[in-house]
């Protein structure tokens, strides 16, 4: 639900998933101190009950053996006076019996509060009649009187106890409920911040993947952005940033073409015009004016070279970021580039030694056999006649991996970090003098680069030693 509605800005969210984060922790923190809190209550209560139950348990015994021993000396003495001290007794002991009245819980201990107030009005009644008291009668209610209050008062302490034990099953239930809220709580709350983790990571990889994109030279796929409107925004900057790249590249594209067709008109003026001077149509050259003429045509076939060599890798760099892929087996592709080498490399006592094992990735066959292709080239160019040339390919943690060793005179330390400019050729002060467009290893760059490969040179006591990882499961990321 949240990621199809997404709040307003990326910060509402944030506080979104902070609120969503902490609400476990709160609902378990507010259901604790309830629990608590009742608990706390009943506690009060029960200790309020307890000993209010005790201090009149206590008054009705005490004053019920008052009365006891006032009835007995009335019952010998036959004294009015003492039959007074009686009466104030049993307004004290009805007012414990009334105040007693809040604690009878059940039925049976009310019907007990009235069995006593009846005995009580009776023996009364038998004590303010004006026939003459019956002294074993007396007794004999007066003890049934005591009977039953003895046994409501033991009823309502029983009662009192069962409430007791009540509030300590409450303190346990209590105990429990604190002992699984934490557990699972924290888990929760855990689980809710993985899941705000994965919308912000799923946010964020939008833009991982358009930026990636935009780095392969990828222009043609718009640049959508779902997510807070401040997100969104920027997806749109970058959407707006892909079409400015894409004018761009288009703008070099028609001026390297244009540039190329204009170079190329008047190249080919020069290029007949140096042939017909070579021919001697005009009429015979000296030996000094062919030199001069033999010169010109190198220079104008080297420059025809170059224009060819860079629009070779301005295709290139346009079609690194469109790439057919499919399984294919990388050993078989080294092979039959190999094959392609060994009359050249014959015709200079160059050797091959191959060690291809078996290895299947995911990639485009087309420009992965010109990347191997232009790293083998470099490496004949460069290689003394009677030198070896080492073609190795094996696998590593998903990954597969090339080497190319020659023997020529390697790589100095200072052109090390610029091989793979376009352009850029290097300076050899040993082996044979090799002139080239500078164009090869920028390729193989460019290739294994959109392959989300890399390819480097490796330190080698001799030779150059060019390594070229690639990743055997190739999986486009969708912007």
């Amino acid at each position: 639900m949240l990621r199809k509605h997404y709040p307003k800005s990326f910060l509402r969210l944030i506080l979104f998933g902070f609120a969503f984060v902490a609400l476990p922790l709160m609902v378990a923190f507010a259901i604790s101190l309830l629990a608590v809190d009742q608990l706390a209550q009943q506690s009060a209560v029960a200790v309020h009950r307890s000993s209010a139950v005790a201090r009149n348990g206590k008054q009705i015994g005490e004053t019920l053996t008052g009365m006891e021993r006032v009835l007995r000396q009335y019952l010998v003495l036959q004294d009015s006076a003492l039959l007074d001290d009686y009466r104030t007794l049993r307004a004290e002991f009805d007012q414990a019996l009334v105040a007693y009245g809040p604690f009878l819980t059940t039925g049976d201990q009310r019907e007990r509060r009235l069995a006593v107030v009846a005995d009580e009005k009776r023996l009364n009644e038998m004590l303010s009649g004006s026939a003459p008291v019956d002294p074993p009668v007396a007794l004999q209610a007066f003890t049934r009187l005591v009977q039953n209050a003895d046994d409501l008062v033991v009823d309502v302490r029983n009662g009192i106890d069962g409430e007791v034990a009540a509030m300590l099953g409450s303190a346990q239930t209590t105990r429990e409920l604190l002992g699984w809220l934490v557990p699972v709580s924290i888990p929760l709350a855990l689980l809710i911040a993985l899941w705000f983790r994965y919308i912000i990571s799923t946010l964020f990889s939008q833009f991982d993947a358009a930026i990636r994109n935009l780095g392969r030279g990828d222009y043609q796929r718009p640049i959508r952005v779902r997510g807070p409107s401040d997100l969104a925004s920027l997806g749109q900057r970058l959407d707006w940033l892909r079409q400015r790249l894409s004018e761009l590249e288009q703008q070099k594209s028609r001026f390297l073409r244009h540039v190329s067709h204009d170079l190329k008109t008047p190249l080919t003026a020069i290029r007949e015009g140096t042939q017909l001077l070579d021919d001697g149509v005009p009429g015979p050259l000296t030996e000094q004016q062919r030199s001069v003429v033999g010169i010109m045509r190198q220079n104008s076939l080297r420059l025809q070279a170059l224009i060819e060599d860079m629009l070779n890798f301005q295709r290139a760099s346009q079609a690194a970021a469109l790439l057919d892929l499919e399984p294919l087996a990388l050993d078989k592709v080294c092979d039959n580039v190999v094959a392609d080498h060994l009359l050249a490399a014959a015709s200079r006592g160059v050797r091959f030694q191959r060690l291809l094992r078996p290895v299947q990735i995911e990639g485009d066959s087309d420009k992965l056999r010109v990347t191997i292709d232009n790293l083998i080239a470099n490496a004949l160019k460069y290689s003394p006649r009677e030198g070896v040339v080492k073609v190795l390919l094996g696998s590593e943690t998903g990954k597969a991996v090339i080497d190319v060793i020659d023997q020529g005179p390697g790589v100095p330390e200072n052109e090390r970090s610029r091989i793979f400019e376009p352009f850029f050729r290097g300076t050899h002060t040993e082996g044979p003098k090799v002139e080239g467009s500078g164009l090869g290893l920028a390729i193989a760059n460019e290739y294994v680069a959109a392959h989300h490969g890399h390819i480097e040179l490796v330190d080698s006591k001799v030779g150059a030693h060019f390594r070229v990882v690639l990743p055997k499961k190739w999986k486009e990321r969708q912007a």
